[in-house]
């Protein structure tokens, strides 16, 4: 035994502390803790911990070098499905989800804490938008969007090309009950108006994100 009678009173007078135990006394344990449970919730937390890394510099090297500059692209649709469909197997490759789970693509976006990459590219090209329209109508940025509804000269033959006006047109064609649209100088010049109330701006792109999500949604 750890203890004999009279070891309190022999410390005691040897001005030792008396509950102090003595030299090379361990304590029985009761309850043993589970070394599995602790190794399983360390390595959960380390494989989050590595998803995380993972996905900031997917977002630091990867994705903002994808979409540099991009408020001046003029994407195509099938362009868009391209570049959604680049970014959705990055983001696989983040989870490391590989052939043959399966997993749909709101379930992705929501355990990245991501979103479709065209809707980023909206947001970027309606915030540049706004930005070129409140400066002065004379910049070269201005007199390029004034120039291109100006029609001189016999008409191109062919397939429409996909512009800038364009795409914001095909932006503002998706909210609902809406007469907003860019097809002329008059359209520009009302979407000037509306650019130099940061408010009604603001809540312009916020109708244009939400149309685009929920069209991305049906798809």
């Amino acid at each position: 035994p750890p203890f004999k009678r009279g070891d309190k009173l022999a410390n005691h007078q040897k001005g030792r502390h008396p509950d102090r135990r003595p030299r090379g006394y361990r304590k029985t344990q009761t309850t043993l803790p589970s070394s599995s449970s602790k190794t399983e919730k360390r390595l959960v937390k380390r494989r989050q911990n590595h998803k995380n890394t993972k996905l900031k510099l997917y977002k630091a090297l990867v994705k903002s070098v994808l979409t540099y500059n991009c408020g001046t692209w003029a994407p195509t649709q099938s362009q868009e499905e391209r570049l959604n469909a680049f970014h959705r197997k990055q983001l696989k490759k983040v989870l490391n989800i590989k052939y043959p789970v399966k997993i749909s693509n709101s379930s992705l976006y929501n355990k990245c804490n991501e979103r479709p990459l065209t809707i980023f590219i909206l947001e970027s090209r309606w915030r540049l938008f706004g930005h070129i329209l409140r400066r002065d109508s004379q910049i070269p940025a201005n007199q390029a969007m004034s120039g291109y509804f100006v029609t001189e000269g016999t008409k191109f033959k062919g397939r429409p090309l996909t512009t800038q006006p364009v795409v914001l047109n095909r932006d503002l064609s998706r909210i609902i009950n809406s007469n907003l649209q860019l097809k002329s100088s008059h359209d520009l010049e009302h979407l000037r108006s509306i650019a130099q109330q940061r408010d009604e701006w603001t809540k312009l792109k916020g109708r244009i994100r939400e149309a685009a999500e929920a069209s991305q949604s049906e798809h």
